[in-house]
């Protein structure tokens, strides 16, 4: 077995973990927890939990982050630095981050979603890949495939089994993750088992979908040093891919244009335009194919819509802090202008059950809390044209206000909001109208095409 150490900086950890049995949950449709030790050949699968939000995958994209970018035009010089200035004790950049991670996608995943989020949300500098498997039982052979890691992967037969030793971690909080090449004879029930110490875990994947993409199997909280043991066992249904495991963040590394000199932070602190080998999926989607560079905004968008599944229930929910003047909290349907194309209507009525539900959900603890309504939007990250999914952006409240900063700094508020989020999904998926009486795009536009493609 190979491993290879991605950064050697010194571990930090998250401070307090939260009991492991809370931080576990659906990463692919679908997924069950067990305590069982993995054992070649067809497995069981275990009892599949539930909630109201089983069988929805949210794509989540948690705003900026460090971004190598012009300011604000093109006649700007590059800079390397966050896309929001720090206001009111906060950077818009941070906070987003902060709140996807330890409030929004926690309580998505506590109703039953599968979360996949656009930003790394371990935040240890080090990250540990182990990308050839031990212990293989039914293999039928190294395969060449550009989605899996190192350019290829070993696929099994139905019933096979692999497993990757991770090495030893420091205390603290910690993210593991697969990766696997998807063909459609593969196992709709493929099995991971994640053991540290004595904590064992299973999660169960969709080997059909989502390849070349690092899914989260959960994040631990371990009290000691330990090795991780990840073996992938399957239900006899189709092959399996045994291409890679990691565990941790990693760390970015730019050599500035100005003056060639490093810099490095977490994955987790940088945009997603600069972290497109943490998340996998598609090659060169950060180009157009005249070689231009895409933005950070569209690149959301595409890569989300890229790597969606046909079939696969989904939303995309984008979210921020508002600047400009005002005071609480607005959500955006998208429309577009360049050519004038009209939102999903999916979309909008997303968009107004999600304002509805987060002011629901902060008033009762905050009944000062404001709202800006429900509007269309002509936003890269949303727009029809470029995002493919029902999709909304929620700005959360307003950095440069006072008062709002100092309530989007609060755990009350956040945690909140986040099941706010939760309940407006829950009444989208039952199908409750909303926002018929809100416009569906600019004079004159059209309705969106039916089959996407990226624009050129």
């Amino acid at each position: 077995m190979r491993r290879r150490a991605l950064a050697a900086l010194a571990v930090v950890t998250l401070g307090a973990c939260l009991p492991l049995g809370w931080r576990w949950w659906v990463l692919s449709r679908p997924l069950a927890v067990s305590w069982v030790d993995p054992e070649p050949g067809p497995r069981p699968l275990p009892d599949v939990p539930t909630g109201p939000l089983t069988g929805l995958t949210v794509y989540v994209s948690a705003g900026h982050g460090l971004l190598l970018h012009r300011k604000n035009h093109d006649g700007d010089p590059i800079a390397w630095g966050t896309q929001r200035d720090r206001s009111h004790g906060m950077i818009e950049d941070e906070w987003t981050a902060a709140f996807v991670r330890d409030e929004l996608a926690p309580e998505l995943e506590a109703a039953g979603a599968t979360v996949i989020a656009l930003r790394e949300r371990d935040t240890h500098p080090d990250a540990f890949v182990a990308d050839e498997p031990s212990g293989v039982v039914g293999s039928l052979g190294e395969v060449a495939d550009a989605s899996a890691e190192g350019g290829s992967h070993r696929r099994l037969l139905p019933g096979g089994s692999a497993s990757w030793e991770l090495p030893v971690v420091e205390p603290g909080h910690w993210y593991v993750y697969a990766r696997w090449a998807e063909a459609p004879d593969q196992d709709p029930h493929a099995i991971y088992t994640v053991v540290a110490g004595d904590q064992v875990r299973e999660v169960v994947v969709d080997q059909t979908v989502h390849g070349g993409v690092w899914f989260a199997l959960g994040d631990m909280c371990l009290d000691s040093a330990e090795p991780i043991e990840v073996t992938l066992t399957g239900s006899g249904e189709g092959r399996l891919s045994a291409d890679a495991v990691r565990v941790g963040g990693g760390t970015f590394h730019v050599v500035l244009p100005w003056n060639l000199e490093l810099r490095q932070a977490p994955f987790a602190d940088v945009a997603m335009a600069h972290q497109l080998e943490r998340l996998g999926g598609p090659v060169g989607l950060d180009e157009y194919d005249c070689g231009s560079a895409v933005s950070d905004m569209r690149l959301r968008a595409y890569w989300a819509s890229s790597v969606w599944p046909a079939g696969e229930e989904a939303v995309y929910l984008s979210i921020h802090t508002n600047a400009g003047g005002g005071r609480g909290l607005t959500v955006f349907y998208g429309v577009d202008t360049q050519p004038p194309t009209q939102t999903r209507p999916e979309s909008r009525r997303l968009a107004k059950l999600l304002e509805d539900a987060v002011v629901d959900a902060v008033r009762e603890r905050d009944p000062e809390y404001r709202t800006m309504g429900t509007r269309p939007g002509d936003y890269s990250e949303i727009s029809p044209i470029h995002d493919a999914l029902p999709s909304a952006l929620l700005e959360m409240g307003f950095h440069d206000d006072r008062v709002d900063a100092a309530r989007l700094q609060t755990v009350p508020f956040r945690q909140d909001a986040a099941r706010g989020i939760v309940d407006g999904l829950i009444a989208w998926r039952a199908g409750e109208p909303a926002g018929e009486d809100l416009p569906l795009g600019p004079r004159g536009a059209v309705p969106p095409p039916d089959v996407w493609s990226r624009p050129e």
